[in-house]
């Protein structure tokens, strides 16, 4: 599909058809509000950090600590409304099938559904 798409799928990889279909709706979602440059940084911090991050839940330090192209897509998707809420769906979803430090924002929800 795209960089992004393999990043996420190398992050966790997993054979559940719905994980899967959330990291291609992420990834195609992106690609129409990113550019292909932000596309391939997106997808190297995701390789990088080794987390799908939910942006919202970032504190100011943690912004702080994102290069500013990273701080450019964190902003861009938060305030896409789609785009947010898939990021935090591709979370849920991760931490839904045990992939906690994948997916580190929505670990405190994830224990307490268990």
């Amino acid at each position: 599909m795209n960089a992004l798409y393999d990043a996420m799928l190398d992050l966790a990889p997993n054979q559940d058809a719905e994980l899967i279909e959330g990291y291609q709706r992420y990834a195609a979602l992106l690609t129409t509000i990113l550019t292909p440059q932000q596309i391939e940084t997106y997808a190297e911090y995701i390789q990088r950090s080794g987390t799908i991050r939910v942006f919202e839940e970032l504190t100011p330090e943690e912004f702080a600590d994102l290069t500013a192209q990273e701080n450019v897509i964190a902003t861009t998707v938060i305030a896409d409304e789609d785009a947010s809420m898939e990021n935090r769906r591709v979370a849920a979803l991760l931490n839904q099938r045990g992939q906690h430090e994948a997916a580190p924002d929505l670990e405190a929800i994830g224990e307490i559904r268990h």
